[in-house]
């Protein structure tokens, strides 16, 4: 009888990426979706600033104004499209040039991110292999050859490119804890 290795396999790792991808964008589906039911009270003069009353009303304190939506707290989902993503770890590298794309924070379990770049494939996963190493992180090669795997401390980081349909590289990152 064949013995497991203690660690995590790549697929195991893997299907916990998507699982953890899949929830985040239900619960932003969710969040997205029960937003905007509130009734709000038809709006009055605007405030120039928030914070600042409208004129005629008394000054809010700033513990009364309210903060603002999707603000990061725990198990909240926090979708951006091209910008890089609310708590992005600094020691994960993000491609030189890459244009950011679609994004997912999720406090306390990990970041999701996409990002575009006219560079080949080969060349950016390379990259992605020398700098995620400069910066303490165990790396491997992902199976399929398209990307690469690491692991640091309780964290874990799968990096994929792939070349799309304009002649691009598309570039997904996910970063998730443990």
């Amino acid at each position: 009888m064949r013995r497991r290795s203690s660690d995590r396999s790549t697929r195991s790792r893997l299907a916990e990426a998507a699982y953890l991808l899949a929830c985040a964008i239900a619960l932003a589906s969710i969040g997205w979706a029960c937003g905007g039911e509130e009734a709000s009270p038809p709006p009055a003069a605007a405030p120039a600033e928030p914070g600042q009353a409208a004129p005629g009303e008394p000054a809010l304190p700033a513990a009364a104004i309210p903060a603002a939506p999707g603000a990061a707290e725990p198990g909240n989902a926090i979708a951006a499209e091209g910008v890089i993503p609310e708590g992005f770890p600094s020691d994960v590298p993000v491609y030189p040039g890459a244009k950011p794309g679609s994004s997912m924070t999720m406090p306390g379990l990990g970041v999701f991110a996409t990002f575009e770049s006219s560079d080949a494939v080969p060349k950016i996963v390379e990259h992605y292999r020398g700098e995620l190493s400069k910066s303490g992180w165990s790396v491997t090669d992902s199976p399929d050859g398209g990307g690469v795997d690491a692991a640091k401390g309780n964290r874990s980081v799968q990096v994929r490119a792939r070349q799309n349909e304009q002649g691009g590289t598309e570039i997904a990152v996910n970063v998730s804890e443990s």
